[in-house]
């Protein structure tokens, strides 16, 4: 995880400095990531790399959790905006997500992060520090008909895969954007209609 100092910078550099690993992880995956490209385009010195950061690999773990917090608030603010419908939200962040990935240095970065987890070579440590779960949805985010069932926890895996797998199809394009919404939104419009028969 970052030190201190990287914590201690003004955000305008922190962000610069995600921005640089950003681009440079949706050139490459991690393991061909190249730290003198993102201190270039940083516009940092090369020790300071090291003051912040104790090696590129800590530093992709730390842009992956930053980002899993910005889905987090998004979420959050789905639920708001939907008067805390789960389901209207989860469509709404499904919606969003392949928008931005209609961005192609977006794509790639997805791309580069799931290559990196299903790399022959990844490490298991590594592999636990990237993997976070989706802490957005949980349970309590879900109507008391459905915290209540004894399959509570089976309908958030379901999501889950629904959600990768809508995802792949895009991603690999064997679906275009519109298609790939279609159908997450029929998907989840089933499940809320199967609880509230």
């Amino acid at each position: 995880m970052p030190t201190r100092t990287f914590l201690n910078l003004p955000k305008e550099k922190r962000i610069r400095i995600l921005r640089a690993a950003k681009k440079e992880f949706s050139r490459v995956p991690l393991e061909k990531a190249v730290i003198a490209n993102i201190v270039k385009e940083a516009q940092i010195p090369r020790g300071s790399f090291y003051q912040y950061f104790e090696n590129v690999e800590d530093l992709f773990i730390y842009l992956i959790h930053y980002m899993y917090g910005i889905d987090r608030k998004k979420f959050q603010r789905y639920l708001r905006e939907t008067d805390n419908d789960v389901y209207e939200a989860l469509k709404m962040k499904f919606s969003d997500t392949i928008d931005k990935l209609a961005n192609e240095e977006n794509r790639q970065f997805r791309i580069n992060i799931i290559s990196t987890i299903f790399n022959d070579k990844a490490r298991e440590d590594l592999l636990e520090k990237i993997i976070e779960p989706d802490v957005e949805l949980d349970l309590t985010c879900f109507p008391a008909e459905v915290r209540k069932s004894k399959h509570s926890h089976k309908i958030v895996n379901l999501i889950k895969m629904i959600g990768k797998a809508c995802l792949e199809k895009f991603l690999t394009k064997r679906a275009p954007a519109a298609e790939v919404k279609n159908h997450y939104n029929n998907y989840i419009d089933f499940l809320k209609m199967s609880f509230n028969l």
